[in-house]
């Protein structure tokens, strides 16, 4: 299938991911916005309120970062894909548009208020999925940055990094359901603590060693750098429930770093109408972000509101609009959960063609975990 346009610009011949702004930005945001923000949620947390340090880093990184993964649906390569099959029409349309039905049905029908105990379920399912989406990116960026060091890694460490993130979901959840602070006397935050230490201990060991056996050291300075980063930000949270969202803020940034070559790189159909009205878009990124931020700033906006409503009011005294409201950002969230999943696949073929080029050297293979 031919997709080239000629006001659309080509992959480029450096793959984005083998530059070193892309690579900076990821890394400098731990030390820009990770560690300031926490310490001062540990130190002066009214600090952040006052000045709305904490809803103005949601709107413009958080939220933004969910809606940014619309755009995927406004390309025609990737409807055609999601079009080609009845497992992928499941996958990337019927299973979406159920997520936000789900939630709408959830609120209408009141079931927080019928069926307390299924509410509990439904939100630590969330939670969950939540706390899952962010370490199983941590996992896919750290195997995007073995890809860009050019190195072989022994054929166990990618395992014992799978381990780790899958530990760190389980100890972010079980601070969250302990009270929101980690507590040394748990004997099981405490076993946790130390196998999730060990492996990190492991996993950085193996960087050494394959740094060493190729001769080249500073080939694996970055991985190694981005692994510990997100190590910390996640043990942050696990530290104390707080200071999660600040913990995030790596996670937001390499998003949308991530995003960009899918934005603005991506070749575009001129036939096809959703290409053009994307190709419209994009053609000025200023309109283009403009336009996210107005959208993911109503999104944060009506949360705040509905949020604030339930501080006074129980559920069921709601009116319906708010009721809807929130029951539509929280299905953004699965919905980015979800999709977020299959969309980095580069075991995939239709996106390893799609997005190799983009991130590596023309007709580059790479591999990545099953989602990002």
């Amino acid at each position: 299938m031919s997709l080239t346009i000629a006001s659309s610009p080509a992959p480029p011949q450096v793959g984005y991911f083998r530059r070193q702004l892309p690579v900076f930005i990821i890394l400098g945001t731990f030390l820009a916005l990770t560690l300031p923000l926490c310490l001062l949620s540990l130190t002066d947390p009214s600090l952040l309120e006052r000045y709305y340090v904490k809803p103005i880093f949601i709107w413009t990184l958080g939220s933004t970062h969910f809606v940014i993964t619309l755009t995927i649906y406004l390309q025609s390569r990737n409807l055609h894909y999601f079009n080609s099959s009845w497992q992928n029409r499941l996958l990337y349309f019927a299973i979406p548009l159920a997520i936000f039905v789900l939630f709408d049905c959830y609120s209408a029908l009141q079931l927080a208020v019928i069926a307390p105990a299924f509410d509990g379920i439904f939100r630590a399912g969330i939670r969950f999925m939540d706390n899952h989406h962010v370490t199983r990116q941590s996992f896919g960026v750290t195997q995007l940055f073995m890809k860009r060091s050019g190195l072989a890694c022994p054929p166990w460490l990618r395992p014992t990094q799978d381990a780790f993130f899958h530990l760190m979901t389980g100890m972010l959840l079980l601070t969250y359901f302990s009270g929101g602070t980690f507590n040394p006397a748990n004997w099981l935050m405490l076993l946790c603590a130390a196998i999730a230490a060990a492996l990190c201990i492991v996993v950085v060991a193996g960087f050494v060693m394959t740094s060493r056996h190729s001769g080249q050291r500073g080939a694996m300075m970055a991985p190694v750098a981005y692994f510990l980063m997100q190590s910390v930000s996640a043990a942050l949270g696990v530290y104390q429930t707080s200071l999660y969202v600040y913990c995030l803020a790596m996670h937001y940034v390499e998003y949308h770093v991530l995003m960009m070559p899918r934005c603005f790189d991506i070749p575009l159909d001129p036939s096809t109408r959703t290409d053009r009205l994307f190709d419209r878009l994009r053609a000025n990124r200023t309109v283009f972000y403009g336009l996210i931020l107005v959208i993911a700033g109503l999104a944060t906006y009506m949360s705040w509101i509905t949020m604030g409503w339930l501080m006074h009011k129980s559920w069921g005294q709601w009116p319906a609009p708010y009721r809807f409201l929130l029951a539509m950002f929280d299905g953004l969230f699965v919905f980015h959960y979800f999709i977020e999943s299959l969309i980095w696949k580069f075991g995939n073929p239709f996106y390893r063609s799609a997005l190799g080029p983009l991130y590596f050297a023309t007709g580059e293979q790479s591999r990545s975990p099953q989602g990002t």
